[in-house]
Formats: structure tokens, C-alpha cells, sequence
């Protein structure tokens, strides 16, 4: 049995599209389209932030976008340049490592997204604030920001605490979350088994956080870094989000 630790996204890049083969990434980005529909917004050449192993990032590109993905973790990225690698038929996408709060491409996108949770990871109101700044520096004026972020409601609901033994599959887990309300941070502990081909079993461990974040600080944020929030809608939907409201979509145009 081969036991390691690491803090996010580390051992579990290799499995995490095995981990999240139930996930309807099409139907996300179709979502995705309809809200650059909505504010009449027709992308060509998208940021895709937080990209993970690429599968948002993918599904853009057979929409004739021309997509870029970054993230922060080097072997997620490794991962999604593999699946890119191994097309019968190429997309126009590119992935690049990067850390949301920092970076610089030397180029803009007339269009940005940055979809599951990825901007609740950032802990700090300043370093959630510097990520709209740098995003905002990378999309051109008249630019559109399309993105998503659990609400306190989710976090604190105790949604993250999952278990899963099915022995059809070669990945369990067991999560457990917990919810700090002075800080809003919820913390999920997560392990991970994996049986493995040759009969032995890799398990690691992986600590991953997420901050609320209000309504208003997110608009108050966006604000102040050159976005104008256009729209907030419950997920998945074009109504209004409501207090029971697990996950937020934003739509914000560049303003300057």
C-alpha cells in the first residue's frame, strides 16, 4: 500500500477525471453560452480560468472558440494538455500554469470563465480581489466575465461531506466537511483509495478549503478592478438567486 499526503489537486490530477466522470461538462458550457447569449455577447477567443484538467476548456473549443486554460495546479495542467495531446481532431486550445492572483500573459481575450467553485479556493478578500484584477487585465473592453462561486449556504450545509465504496469502481473516497462561521471557511478532509492494476492500493489525502464570499463583496470587488456586474443568477438558470441558493452564476462586462 502506497500512502501520501498532499495539500490540493497533487496525487488526485491523474484520477480526478475518473472522480468526476458523472459531471455534465456539455451541458455547463451550453449553460455557459446561453449567459453570453443573455447580455448578447458573442465570445471568439476565451480565458478559462482555474481549468483543471481541461474539460471545460475542451468543451469550449468545439464550440469554434479559440480557448486558453490556466491554472494553478502544474499537474492538472499536465493532464489536460495529455487529452488535448490525444484528439483525433485538434482544438484550438492551449494550457498554461498559472496562479489566478498573479499572472501575466502578455495578450487579452475578448472573453473569460471561470466555472466550479475554482475563485471560492482563494481565502483572502485581497487575493480574491487581485484575481479579478489580473482576469480583468487579460479580457479587452466591452469584454464578458462569466463565472461561478458556492454561497455561504452551501458550505455551511454540509454538502461536501461524501462517501464512496462502490466496489464496481477502482477510486473511493471519504470526505468530511466542516464549517468555520468566523471565517467562513469551510474545510473538507478527503481520502482517497485507489486500487490499482497490479493488485495494490495507493491511498492519499488531500485538504481542500473554500471561503464565502457575499453577494455584495463579490460586486464590490468586481467594481473596484474594472468589471461592471451585469447579472447574478441562480445556478444553472436565469432566476434570481434566492437564499437557498447552492451556487451563484455571474455575468460582468470591462468597463475600463
Amino acid at each position: 500500500m502506497n500512502i501520501t499526503t498532499e495539500s490540493q489537486f497533487g496525487d488526485l490530477a491523474p484520477y480526478y477525471d475518473e472522480l468526476m466522470h458523472m459531471v455534465p461538462y456539455e451541458q455547463w458550457v451550453e449553460y455557459v453560452m446561453v449567459l453570453f447569449g443573455f447580455v448578447e455577447h458573442t465570445p471568439h477567443n476565451v480565458l478559462d480560468c482555474a481549468c483543471g484538467t481541461g474539460n471545460v476548456t475542451l468543451e469550449l473549443a468545439k464550440n469554434h472558440l479559440k480557448v486558453t486554460g490556466v491554472d494553478l495546479s502544474q499537474p492538472m495542467i499536465e493532464v489536460a494538455q495529455q487529452k488535448a495531446a490525444k484528439l483525433a481532431t485538434p482544438l484550438p486550445v492551449r494550457f498554461l500554469q498559472a496562479d489566478l492572483t498573479a499572472f501575466d500573459l502578455g495578450e487579452t481575450f475578448d472573453s473569460a470563465t471561470c466555472l466550479y467553485d475554482s475563485l471560492n479556493y482563494i481565502l483572502e478578500p485581497n487575493a480574491l480581489q487581485s484575481a479579478f484584477g489580473c482576469i480583468a487585465s487579460h479580457v479587452e473592453p466591452n469584454g464578458v466575465f462569466v463565472f461561478d462561486m458556492n454561497s455561504e449556504y452551501a458550505l455551511q450545509a454540509d454538502l461536501f461531506s461524501q462517501r464512496n465504496y462502490d466496489p464496481r469502481q477502482a477510486l473511493h473516497y471519504d470526505w468530511r466537511a466542516s464549517y468555520d462561521p468566523p471565517t467562513r471557511v469551510c474545510s473538507v478532509e478527503m481520502k482517497f483509495e485507489r486500487n490499482q492494476p497490479d493488485g495494490s492500493q495507493q491511498v492519499f489525502y488531500e485538504m481542500h478549503r473554500e471561503r464565502a464570499y457575499s453577494l455584495a463583496e463579490i460586486e464590490t470587488m468586481l467594481h473596484a478592478t474594472g468589471w461592471q456586474l451585469l447579472n447574478v443568477f441562480d445556478a444553472y438558470t436565469l432566476n434570481r438567486p434566492h437564499g437557498r441558493s447552492e451556487r451563484w452564476f455571474f455575468v460582468a462586462r470591462r468597463v475600463k
